[in-house]
């Protein structure tokens, strides 16, 4: 876990990967005009935000996106009374008719971590989604570092 560190601040180190996984990942980050450092970086930042985020009392801000059957059972009504238990969290929503069954629902969020990252679990476990995801942002000093 070490590296050469220099007085700025800065420590290189190695990592090992596959061939083809680095060309694909250079590909990658060609496009939006960084560099392996930066890329590495920002990844490395993701991910003690998103660890951050998962403390009980930290503060979160982010977007849960479900596609759901709404013919599935009572599903509706389940999703409706859930949501009712987190009117605090639940900024704003958006309901979207994509065919005759399934439905699209964003909901934008804001709170302590412990009560959004419950509030989807118990969203994305009812019978019915199809597929879903929350994707938090970082607030206050985590946007700094």
């Amino acid at each position: 876990m070490g590296g050469a560190a220099n007085p700025g601040g800065i420590v290189r180190f190695s990592i090992a990967m596959p061939a083809e996984m680095l060309s694909r990942f250079d590909r990658q980050i060609a496009r939006g005009g960084a560099n392996r450092s930066e890329a590495i970086r920002d990844l490395v930042r993701a991910s003690l935000v998103k660890d951050e985020q998962r403390r009980p009392d930290a503060e979160v801000i982010g977007s849960l996106t479900m596609i759901y059957d709404h013919h599935t059972g009572d599903l509706t009504r389940r999703l409706d009374e859930i949501q009712h238990d987190y009117t605090t969290e639940i900024v704003s929503t958006m309901h979207v008719h994509l065919d005759h069954h399934n439905c699209l629902e964003i909901l934008a969020l804001k709170g302590q971590g412990a009560r959004v990252y419950e509030l989807a679990d118990k969203l994305l476990g009812l019978r019915g989604v199809k597929h879903g995801e929350l994707t938090a942002a970082a607030t206050g000093e985590s946007l700094e570092r």
